[in-house]
């Protein structure tokens, strides 16, 4: 781990990283009010008149506040972008303009800033039909061709997931990364939380046993984990800083630090304190009354200040539009009443020091509780 930080230390180095305004004060000033905008809401406006769909969702963003919009348009290796390297999702390509383009050009129209939301790792998560995958896509590819060695660039457990492990693969994810940056005018580059999906053994088994194999004193498989998803996130801020140093890099983990360690072997704490992100983006999808008091919303919050508090990232905070109403336990009875307490986290959001926006998940149900 030692080594990936110091690694992680060189490279923004090479890149001229300087220390960023951590003012509280000039930080409201700038307050972010943001919107995730999924795949399959996506997927939505273009089985429809998407022009007209997209212009709409944009000005009722404007009329509620809504500063940035994070929009989906690489969910599963897939792109919504004519892209030499991704297949085009099949929803988009049926239009004859670029429907990355067109979204970025209303944002901007409007002084929205458009981020870029992908997930880094994510083919295909209903079974781990290869078949069923479209014949541009990198997995299929590597999985279909003669060469047996490109076979551990996949991994079909639980699904279909590109292998982190993989130096092909982070090859292949931050050039995709400089593909959308060299052709598109992006604000940002977001990550969510789908880092490693499963604890399991068998999920790089191979690829850790020849690690094992080579290494002098080879880490430990957690460590190991940590250290490959490491070395993406710190090439992909390089990748990013090296092409333009106002676009942000800004990550989602899931709300809380220790699963995001132990589970999703993402080292939130060292991208934060190597500055190798912009802004922190956790997914606080809880409320005030939840029963793990682990999980209740002012606790997390305040885990979050304290890991971030000495370091540059910006702290934004995820907020579940998704659950108000929600008849599921253990979040019904509070819930209920979700749209106050909504309103009650965004307040407290705004009015702390040190917290630089919060961000609705998602579109659709910002757009069907919270009044313009």
């Amino acid at each position: 781990m030692k080594k990936v930080i110091c690694m992680i230390l060189v490279l923004l180095l090479l890149v001229g990283c300087s220390p960023a305004d951590t003012s509280s004060d000039q930080s409201k000033q700038n307050y972010i009010t943001g919107v995730w905008l999924s795949y399959s809401e996506l997927d939505a406006m273009l089985q429809k008149d998407f022009k007209a769909e997209f212009d709409a969702a944009v000005q009722n963003c404007l009329s509620r506040g809504v500063t940035d919009m994070f929009v989906h348009i690489r969910p599963h290796c897939d792109s919504y972008y004519p892209s030499q390297l991704f297949p085009t999702r099949a929803t988009a390509a049926i239009y004859s303009f670029d429907v990355l383009e067109y979204m970025i050009n209303v944002c901007h129209q409007s002084g929205i800033k458009f981020h870029a939301w992908l997930n880094p790792y994510r083919v295909r998560t209903a079974d781990s039909d290869i078949s069923a995958l479209p014949d541009g896509s990198p997995a299929k590819q590597w999985l279909s061709d003669e060469n047996a060695d490109n076979d551990t660039n996949v991994s079909l457990i639980g699904g279909v997931y590109l292998n982190p492990a993989s130096s092909s693969v982070r090859a292949l994810i931050i050039d995709g990364i400089r593909e959308i940056i060299d052709n598109y005018d992006v604000d940002g580059i977001h990550f969510d939380d789908y880092f490693y999906p499963t604890a399991e053994v068998a999920f790089d088994e191979q690829s850790y046993s020849k690690y094992c194999d080579e290494a002098q004193r080879p880490l430990g498989l957690g460590e190991w984990r940590r250290a490959n998803v490491n070395a993406l996130i710190s090439g992909v801020y390089t990748a990013i800083k090296f092409k333009n140093k106002d676009i942000v890099f800004s990550i989602s983990p899931s709300a809380s630090i220790e699963e995001n360690y132990n589970k999703h072997y993402a080292d939130v704490a060292a991208w934060c304190d190597n500055a190798c992100v912009d802004y922190i983006i956790p997914q606080l999808y809880f409320g005030f009354d939840y029963p793990d008091s682990d999980f209740k919303f002012d606790n997390l919050l305040q885990e979050w200040q304290k890991k971030l508090i000495d370091t540059e990232v910006k702290l934004l905070i995820g907020l579940a539009t998704y659950k108000i109403g929600t008849q599921n336990e253990p979040d019904r009875a509070e819930w209920s009443d979700g749209i106050e307490v909504i309103k009650k986290q965004a307040q407290i959001c705004k009015d702390t020091s040190g917290i630089d926006g919060h961000i609705y998940f998602s579109y659709s149900s910002m757009m069907e509780h919270i009044d313009s």
